[in-house]
């Protein structure tokens, strides 16, 4: 058989690489779009208000409580935590301090509640990380890193997708690249259409929602 010239397979190589490469992104793309459908991305354009309370525990003690009412449509949201009530616009978030307490509440807490709504926000850079295993369960993983959005853009997520109904059943907070933070998506419930996780084991302590609520325009 005779053997193709070196610097012929070389040429093929650098060539395939490219399409590897926007495989990999369509790949990525397509797990996104099943994980945001699956949590009920079709159904956000409908809410017009969001309420819940964020709470932080640790055994069986709560060391934090933050209040949300968020008016989706007209891009505020009322925060109570710490004896503090605060209403922040969103679309031109306050400089003083209780305005940007009040504005990193909602990031933090919100992000909690929906991030896997917010897969196909723009910002968001997504690569698929193949398939891994936790215990006897086999997940796809989605590896979320942001460019020039949030509080914290050097922050990534690998997200633990469950491959039958694409909901994130956990994920690794990676704030820098040798710390690596675990934590689960548990009781999803529905509210309005969406599919939200209510509970999360997270270094130890619990993270859950209380008084969940949606408000649809329709």
């Amino acid at each position: 058989m005779k053997l193709l010239p070196s610097w012929l397979v070389a040429l093929f190589l650098i060539a395939a690489a490219p399409l590897q490469v926007m495989h990999a992104a369509d790949d990525a793309q397509q797990l996104a779009k099943a994980v945001w459908k699956a949590s009920g991305g079709e159904h956000w354009a409908k809410v017009k208000e969001l309420r819940f309370t964020f709470i932080v525990e640790q055994e069986g003690k709560e060391l934090a409580r933050a209040e949300h009412h968020w008016n989706v449509a007209a891009g505020t949201d009322r925060v109570k935590w710490k004896g503090k009530d605060v209403t922040v616009d969103l679309k031109s978030p306050p400089q003083d301090e209780d305005g940007k307490a009040a504005y990193g509440r909602w990031v933090n807490d919100s992000y909690w509640l929906l991030a896997p709504l917010k897969v196909l926000d723009p910002g968001v850079k997504l690569s698929a990380d193949g398939t891994k295993e936790v215990g006897e369960a086999r997940f796809d993983t989605l590896r979320l890193s942001f460019e020039g959005v949030g509080l914290t853009p050097g922050d990534q997520y690998l997200l633990y997708i469950d491959p039958q109904t694409k909901l994130v059943r956990a994920w690794d907070y990676i704030p820098t690249a040798d710390k690596v933070l675990h934590g689960s998506w548990d009781r999803y419930q529905e509210f309005g259409g969406l599919q939200l996780s209510t509970e999360h084991e997270f270094g130890g302590r619990i993270i859950r929602f209380a008084d969940v609520s949606v408000v649809r325009a329709d």
